[in-house]
């Protein structure tokens, strides 16, 4: 038993933020669902928000910085052939 707890914990070590995030909102998930009702609305509410912030961020924030970056690999790229490199 204390080989498993030990593999759980390397294993939460090793995820990133937005895999502990997705466990913790599916806990929660399947954790209001045997909540009775007034209590299983207000914890239903903190896994929605977090999939709602990794939509967020995936969808605006992700795909800014990949054009930015493409951005910026462009300009470089376009002052090396002005340059005559």
């Amino acid at each position: 038993m204390k080989e498993v707890l030990l593999f759980i914990k390397w294993q939460w070590n090793k995820w990133k933020f937005w895999q502990k995030c997705y466990m913790l909102g599916a806990f929660l998930l399947g954790m209001a669902l045997a909540m009775p009702d007034p209590y299983r609305t207000y914890v239903m509410i903190i896994p929605a928000v977090m999939l709602f912030a990794a939509l967020g961020k995936w969808w605006v924030w992700d795909g800014m910085v990949d054009a930015w970056n493409s951005y910026k690999k462009e300009k470089s790229e376009m002052f090396s052939v002005i340059k005559g490199d």
